[in-house]
């Protein structure tokens, strides 16, 4: 089997690769065929973190990982049955690109094995449950029809005069998202 990972944004070029090894059959090989240094050391640490065998061909600005058949894969996942996701911005880190690492991190929420059963929204992370023009709206929307429990800080929608446009989740408050990070739950943030 081959796939071809070659300019998909991070962190699609890992996510293929575990489909396609999923789906190996037995004493079929896999080739990944990638362009970005960025994919390669990733798809590397995820297929040695797996104890995975492979081999890698760099030819020009390319790489191909070569892996032999008979792959076990292994998880390495929180298995604990609730799971947080605290978001306290619309964005990790600043501008353009932070809003496009948030869609990139929010997407990968869809292809894990243990998804969060709650996303938590304050600040102006609660813009992604309102505005429907809002890069990280349809992916919310998604993880919400996932069945994720979405819930946006009340004080924080009427701060930014957005109470009557939520569209996603429901409202929360201060003490239900307070008693969710001091409970039993494991709490992500981004």
């Amino acid at each position: 089997m081959k796939i071809d990972c070659r300019d998909l944004a991070c962190p699609r070029p890992v996510i293929e690769t575990k489909k396609a090894l999923e789906e190996l059959k037995e004493n079929e090989n896999l080739q990944i065929l990638l362009n970005s240094v960025a994919s390669r050391e990733n798809i590397i640490r995820f297929l040695k973190s797996s104890n995975i065998e492979f081999n890698v061909e760099d030819i020009e600005d390319e790489s191909i990982i070569t892996i032999k058949n008979n792959v076990v894969l292994t998880e390495n996942c929180y298995t604990d049955e609730m799971t947080i996701l605290f978001l306290k911005s619309n964005k990790v880190g600043d501008g353009e690109l932070g809003e496009k690492l948030m869609v990139g991190f929010l997407q990968t929420l869809k292809d894990l094995q243990n998804p969060p059963k709650k996303i938590l929204c304050v600040n102006d992370s609660v813009l992604m449950n309102t505005d429907s023009s809002h890069i990280a709206f349809s992916v919310m929307k998604e993880l919400e029809q996932m069945g994720i429990e979405i819930y946006s800080c009340g004080a924080c929608l009427e701060y930014f005069g957005k109470s009557s446009e939520l569209k996603i989740g429901k409202i929360g408050n201060a003490y239900e998202i307070l008693n969710e990070l001091f409970g039993k739950a494991k709490i992500i943030s981004l």
